[in-house]
């Protein structure tokens, strides 16, 4: 059956999270051969391999931000090819240079179909669903899946959090009032939290134990793991 199928690239440790988190669903991960494709029903009702592209880009970027909640070391998988499957199994390649979209030709790869299968759904799929569920939480994901994480970012990650549950994340008991107090005042802080401070040096006093940016990021990650469980 013709089927779109996105290649990843990455350290093979990585790939395989995407494997065990999403076997399946509307995109969800396999492995042929060596290799470790993206593939499912929302890419087959698209007609264009740029779109297929965007979707596969949108889906990694989720599936890398739920994963890395668990797995802070991920380092997030790229897409290297697009291809279409015909219904003889031949696969034509698409490269995308400069914003188009050019075939490379038709190759052959061999078929050894997916892993294993875990439990369904998983955990990974679960917290995915809960993102999805809640705009909020989506965008949130979104910017978490970003590895490059500000104090600009992680401040606006947990506000998307607190808008979510409509109230703040120590009243929520997701954590305590002097943790979200000290993440809030040393984000907020030029003193302490440097260039990516939200505000000018001098309009806000900075807490005694400031956090620093590893310790921030750890504590948004904790928060935004709950609440996705």
């Amino acid at each position: 059956m013709a089927r779109w199928l996105v290649q990843l690239s990455g350290e093979r440790l990585d790939l395989e999270k995407f494997l065990y988190g999403f076997p399946d669903g509307d995109i969800f991960a396999i492995e042929e051969g060596q290799d470790i494709f993206i593939v499912g029903s929302a890419l087959e009702v698209l007609t264009e391999a740029s779109l297929v592209l965007e979707e596969a880009i949108r889906a990694v970027d989720q599936f890398s931000g739920v994963i890395s909640l668990d797995w802070p070391d991920l380092k997030k998988p790229t897409v290297s090819h697009v291809y279409r499957e015909t219904d003889e199994g031949r696969r034509n390649a698409f490269i995308f240079v400069s914003g188009i979209i050019a075939p490379r030709g038709q190759v052959s790869i061999p078929s050894i179909g997916p892993s294993s299968n875990p439990s369904r759904p998983t955990k990974a799929q679960q917290m995915l669903s809960r993102a999805q569920s809640s705009q909020h939480l989506e965008i949130a994901l979104t910017l978490w899946s970003d590895p490059v994480r500000s104090w600009p970012r992680l401040y606006r990650i947990l506000e998307e959090i607190e808008q979510h549950i409509s109230k703040h994340v120590d009243k929520a008991g997701l954590c305590s009032a002097n943790e979200r107090g000290r993440f809030t005042r040393t984000a907020n802080t030029a003193e302490v939290s440097g260039a990516d401070a939200r505000h000018a040096l001098s309009k806000f006093a900075p807490p005694s134990d400031p956090m620093s940016l590893e310790e921030a990021t750890r504590f948004v990650g904790r928060i935004f793991s709950d609440v996705l469980r």
